[in-house]
């Protein structure tokens, strides 16, 4: 039989093979996959990735893509079961094709109904609002999708809570530049949803209609819709959520995570016309914060980036978590200075927060509060201050045990949590996790990266080539004495020596600078 010929024979054959025929090979059975495979890509890698080829190729070869990302190009037959994500950037026209009724990013998404992981790029929203709820009604019935990016769409009032609604096993929904247009063409079954919601609002049946009901009315870490429903129904799967240049409100936002109670993740980033986080801004900013820590008793990761907000607004607004791991603020109105010393001022933060990143254009230096989470913090595994910055004779006291406030924190620490007492605020959560481990008891000890500007008193403290970019800037393109090339560094060996002892971090990537 052909088909058992032997794999050296295979390969040889497969050469003499033009694109479309090797894909065809490499449907007969797997033992010709590999060999017909591997000469395909070779194939369109000496033709530099021909569009034409790869064309010709791709719908007889689809059947064996794990993954797919593509850009306004041509129909595919179909993809196998093996394929579980697909990205379409730039997505190809919505509305009907040349000899079909919709367009190819329709069709795709028609034809592959159990993808997991799906993410639809639109140059530009008007471009998409022809057909968009049509997308979103072959979407919502993709039970298996557990990732869903949606960029660049224009849709009726209610689609997006319709999208969120129709996916209970949904795990990560990210929506960019979502846009509401009134007469964008209609799903038959959005169109009876909404008439549905509208009935039970009309009622005064609130939670059904998804109204946020006073928070008092609710149990702890249970949503107003999950009281109401029946207790054999698996909690809604969504554990991270991006909303980004979107225009919203607090009860807006408040709709679309009520019925999450796993959520874990918000990522925020503002538009103009979106909800200012503060509080003299809007009456409603309080009890948002509260609803909002009691609608997501999980959440331990947030995210804010070009948000309205300030300092009394960041205070409330954490005031709802009392658990974070990580905590991202980029281009707000705040200070880096500000934004670390609320967060040295929650209680509990020393014993969860693992990762803060703030890269903000600061108006003031920050590096005593810097210094203070390094010694605080023991949890803490990544640090970024954009504008930090710390001098190194007070990292090296820090990492040496030389610090003073260290020593008598620690006593304290042990103090209110004798060794072998497990800390209550916590071990409850990581016993459920699996990850019972040892509370780090110095700073750094579990520290991967510390992305912040180290200073020293001369810019003979450090290797000159080490330095920041600006070196070069301030003192000119010097050459260097021959001796320089066996000068020592006692500083600075001194830190690396302590950096390589007592933390994780790589200290090939350390930021260094001098003082003038």
């Amino acid at each position: 039989m052909v088909t058992t010929l032997p794999t050296e024979v295979l390969i040889q054959v497969s050469s003499y093979l033009n694109p479309a025929d090797l894909a065809s090979a490499c449907c007969v059975n797997h033992a010709w996959f590999i060999p017909f495979a591997s000469q395909l890509w070779r194939s369109l890698y000496k033709d530099q990735f021909s569009q034409e080829a790869l064309l010709e190729a791709l719908p007889r070869y689809s059947l064996f893509v794990r993954e797919l990302h593509c850009s306004r190009f041509a129909k595919l037959d179909r993809l196998g079961p093996e394929c579980t994500r697909l990205i379409i950037m730039e997505a190809p026209v919505m509305g009907p094709a040349p000899g079909r009724k919709y367009g190819y990013a329709i069709e795709i998404l028609e034809r592959n109904p159990d993808l997991e992981e799906v993410s639809l790029w639109f140059p530009s929203p008007v471009e998409a609002t022809r057909q968009l709820m049509r997308v979103i009604g072959i979407v919502v019935r993709m039970k298996k999708l557990r990732r869903l990016c949606i960029d660049g769409f224009m849709a009726p009032e209610g689609a997006l809570e319709y999208l969120v609604e129709m996916l209970p096993g949904l795990e990560e929904l990210s929506i960019e530049m979502w846009q509401v247009n009134p007469d964008a063409e209609l799903d038959p079954d959005f169109v009876a949803w909404r008439m549905q919601r509208t009935a039970l609002r009309d009622a005064g049946d609130q939670d059904k209609a998804g109204l946020t009901p006073p928070v008092t009315s609710l149990p702890a870490g249970a949503s107003s819709s999950a009281v109401t429903k029946s207790t054999a129904e698996p909690p809604r799967q969504l554990r991270k959520l991006s909303l980004i240049d979107i225009e919203f409100s607090f009860e807006y936002f408040l709709k679309l995570v009520q019925d999450y109670p796993l959520l874990e993740s918000i990522i925020l980033e503002g538009s103009e016309e979106s909800a200012h986080f503060r509080p003299g801004g809007s009456p409603n900013y309080i009890p948002f914060c509260e609803q909002l820590g009691t609608l997501c008793p999980r959440l331990n990761q947030l995210s804010l980036k070009s948000v309205e907000i300030n300092n009394d607004g960041l205070e409330y607004l954490l005031s709802a978590f009392s658990r974070l791991k990580r905590i991202a603020i980029a281009n707000t109105p705040m200070d880096d200075c500000d934004i670390l010393q609320i967060l040295l001022n929650r209680p509990g933060y020393s014993e969860t927060l693992e990762e803060i990143d703030l890269t903000q254009d600061s108006m003031r230096p920050s590096g005593s509060e810097t210094l203070e989470v390094l010694r605080r913090f023991h949890r803490l595994r990544r640090l970024r201050v954009a504008d930090g910055t710390i001098k190194v004779g007070q990292l090296i006291q820090l990492f040496s045990g030389a610090d003073g406030e260290q020593q008598q924190e620690q006593q304290q620490q042990q103090q209110q949590h004798p060794p072998g007492a497990p800390n209550q605020d916590h071990s409850e959560d990581l016993q459920g996790q699996g990850q019972m481990h040892a509370t780090p008891t110095r700073p750094g000890e579990v520290l991967e990266k510390l992305d912040v500007m180290i200073s020293g008193p001369s810019r003979d403290w450090a290797p000159p080539e080490l330095f920041a970019d600006e070196y070069d800037d301030r003192y000119g393109q010097q050459e260097h004495d021959a001796d320089d090339a066996d000068k020592t560094y006692p500083l600075y060996s001194t830190l690396t020596t302590l950096l390589k002892e007592k933390t994780l971090l790589d200290i090939d990537n350390l930021s260094l600078d001098y003082e003038l």
